[in-house]
């Protein structure tokens, strides 16, 4: 089959779909004449009539005939011409819609190719069509008529009044340049990633999904399960995981123990650095700990001289039970004397007592049932271990992790989250992903994207999430955020995301950032957002030449995101 026999097939050009002419022409906008409606009291004519401007309703997506170009635009706005109420209601009247359209792109009619922006300004008297559904998929899915191979679609949506025309869209298109689920409550937002991770299963995918709030627990094609703490609902094959303390960074621990002040900060880290040396150099340490007081420097020095590439590493390698201890060893004098300065001096009360809050806080850390999947892991089996289990196994193709019991105490998702996200960075930055595109996933992510934990004197920045959308593209490692509050999203990294699919949102604030995240978003889709019915949604990006009304098409495996059933519950003669 030829490209042009291709294109033939799904020609925008049908007598029977036609709208009108074009009578006025402007930079990006063009009005168009319909055909006159005349009331004749006779109701099959104005049936007849109704019937052929049925496909010429606001919102409407449309064609304009121009040379070598069929320019595909969208209805913003129908009127009646020169006409005042009076007029309406005269008998025997003629009505004169007029129409203003949007025009978005170009389709090269010989090369059948969907050309970005407006090559071809239409002229007045160019006739306006109705495209068929089939042609609008070929503009949205940006075909090039090329039928020799069958490539990777994904059947995510239709249109919501032509159901038996399913948009198919790449994953490049979806992922490619990161992507944004957007919906408020009861949106339909759940069904939209649940159908892209169904729909991605039946592919060759690598997807890791952090499940919020285990709405995803039925996800069962190609899908490996892991939970942290007890789920009473897992599904069950999941298994249960723990992140270990040794596989975060001082700087994760940091953001747990919120030091404060002048002297917590560099003690803490000093505590740590005792400890990294002590589990690895034994002429040092005395039962696992570094005792400074009164103590000579050279055999420490020199032997953080031997071990410093251990020590100096990110990541938390020493024993945690002895941390509130080596801090109050670290809380001694610089020197024991003017003529002494290769010996610690004895303990300095006042750094000891302005750490003793610091040592308690951690104590009621490391003792806390909130955060026992990072201190106190035991034997189950590390989050990394099976992640990479997951990323060697050709076979596997959904990682879904459900924090739903992961508790929010100490701000325990957002840096579990961050740790791995930070994670599946340093892999991306070796090549891990380059034959094999990682595509990660943040449900409710606003759960996961505090840019910083701050307090009245610190910040802590987990900066993961931020560096893997204006970075991670590069290196074949995506991200899929779904939110309801994208006002809670950092705008770092909402503003990287080149593919939106917007559901049902209320809020102003949530729509303002939609507008300003995602320019190719017209007037008439940002108007229609509050009124979208569930499961309906605009999709629009970069990499779509038109914004898209659709509704999504039911996942198999529907998530579990249903409210309080109060009939049921509430109801006395149960």
């Amino acid at each position: 089959m030829t490209d042009k026999q291709a294109f033939h097939i799904i020609s925008p050009f049908d007598s029977e779909r036609y709208i009108g002419r074009v009578y006025q022409v402007g930079p990006s906008r063009v009005q168009v004449l319909m055909p006159p409606i005349k009331d004749t009291g006779e109701e099959k004519e104005i049936a007849r009539h109704t019937t052929q401007l049925a496909n010429a309703h606001v919102g409407a997506y449309v064609v304009v005939g121009c040379g070598e170009y069929a320019i595909f635009g969208q209805l913003q706005d129908v009127q009646v011409r020169n006409q005042t109420s009076v007029d309406l209601h005269k008998a025997g009247r003629e009505i004169q819609p007029v129409g203003v359209i949007e025009l978005f792109t170009s389709i090269h009619i010989e090369k059948a190719r969907v050309v970005p922006g407006v090559i071809q300004s239409p002229q007045i008297g160019d006739l306006v069509y109705s495209p068929s559904p089939s042609f609008v998929q070929f503009v949205v899915s940006g075909a090039t008529g090329d039928v020799s191979r069958e490539p990777v679609m994904l059947e995510f949506a239709q249109l919501p009044d032509e159901r038996d025309t399913p948009i198919n869209i790449s994953p490049e298109k979806f992922f490619g340049r990161h992507c944004a689920i957007l919906g408020a409550t009861g949106g339909g937002k759940s069904w939209s990633l649940a159908r892209l991770m169904e729909e991605s299963g039946r592919h060759k995918s690598k997807v890791i999904l952090i499940d919020a709030t285990g709405e995803y627990r039925d996800l069962d094609r190609h899908t490996t399960h892991l939970h942290f703490g007890e789920d009473p609902d897992k599904n069950p094959s999941s298994v249960e995981v723990v992140l270990p303390y040794y596989h975060l960074t001082e700087q994760d621990l940091f953001a747990i123990f919120r030091p404060h002040g002048a002297s917590q900060g560099p003690k803490l880290r000093a505590a740590m650095k005792s400890l990294k040396l002590a589990k690895v150099s034994s002429s040092v340490g005395i039962e696992g700990l570094i005792i400074k007081a009164h103590k000579p420097k050279k055999q420490y020095e020199r032997s953080y001289k031997n071990h410093q590439k251990e020590i100096d590493s990110p990541y938390a390698d020493f024993d945690m039970g002895y941390l509130t201890r080596q801090i109050e060893n670290e809380c001694v004098d610089p020197q024991r004397s003017s003529t002494e300065p290769d010996v610690w001096g004895g303990i300095n009360a006042v750094d000891l007592a302005n750490c003793m809050p610091l040592v308690a806080r951690i104590h009621d850390i490391l003792q806390s049932p909130n955060l026992a999947p990072i201190f106190k892991p035991r034997k189950k089996k590390s989050l990394l271990k099976e992640m990479h289990r997951f990323i060697r196994d050709d076979e596997k193709r959904i990682l879904r992790i459900n924090v739903q019991y992961l508790s929010f105490a100490y701000n325990a998702r957002e840096i579990i989250a961050n740790a791995l996200g930070r994670h599946l960075f340093e892999l991306a930055q070796k090549g891990a992903f380059r034959k094999h595109p990682l595509l990660l996933v943040l449900d409710e992510a606003h759960q996961f994207l505090n840019p910083k934990l701050i307090d009245d004197e610190n910040d802590f920045p987990l900066e993961a999430f931020s560096l893997i959308a204006k970075e991670g593209r590069k290196y074949a490692l995506n991200i899929v955020i779904a939110t309801q509050r994208p006002r809670d999203i950092p705008e770092d990294v909402l503003s990287q995301m080149g593919t939106m699919i917007v559901h049902r949102l209320i809020n102003d604030n949530d729509r303002a950032i939609v507008e300003r995240g995602c320019g190719e978003v017209d007037r008439t889709s940002l108007q229609i957002i509050p009124t979208l019915a569930p499961g309906e949604a605009v999709l629009a990006g970069v990499d779509f030449p038109v914004p898209l009304h659709i509704r999504v098409i039911p996942p198999d495996c529907r998530p579990h995101s249903e409210g309080a059933d109060y009939q049921k519950y509430w109801n006395s003669k149960r």
